[in-house]
């Protein structure tokens, strides 16, 4: 298996695959969807020769903009955030390292971006996400509002 990395633009043969593989689990309709409050809206693929088995949709965006907060300014700017609004790896590819490395990627992609952190919320269903996150150092809070929890890591 050789798997590629890349970052996915839309109107693309790879993002059609993108989608293919988001719809499998669920989870196209947060891939395409329009997100005001967000700065940038990056995709990323993990692909399997033309096929895409793994994807990541990472919203770049002011902390507390999405619930018409006023920002938090240190040393002259916003504090900003990435926020992983879709993540699967479909389930064949599973244990391979592809969840990891999308992962790694985003908060790279943070970093490069100058965020403050990366966070993202995930159903009480995703107990294979829960351990990845985890492990990846993120922290963990059960959400009042659904059946989900969320986790969020400091980057800088």
């Amino acid at each position: 298996m050789n798997i590629t990395f890349a970052e996915v633009q839309p109107h693309t043969r790879a993002y059609h695959d993108l989608v293919q593989a988001a719809d499998q689990l669920d989870q196209a309709k947060y891939i395409a969807a329009l997100v005001p409050h967000s700065d940038e809206s990056l995709l990323l693929g993990a692909f399997d020769d033309e096929q895409c088995v793994g994807f990541l949709r990472l919203l770049i965006q002011v902390i507390g903009r999405e619930y018409a907060r006023s920002p938090i300014v240190v040393a002259s700017a916003p504090l900003r955030e990435g926020y992983v609004e879709a993540f699967g790896v479909l389930p064949a590819h599973r244990r391979c390292g592809i969840g990891q490395r999308l992962q790694a990627l985003a908060i790279e992609l943070c970093r490069e971006r100058g965020c403050y952190q990366i966070r993202s919320r995930s159903p009480i269903t995703s107990v294979e996400n829960y351990a990845l996150k985890l492990k990846l150092g993120y922290a963990l809070q059960p959400s009042h509002e659904n059946d989900s929890y969320y986790f969020i890591k400091t980057l800088s």
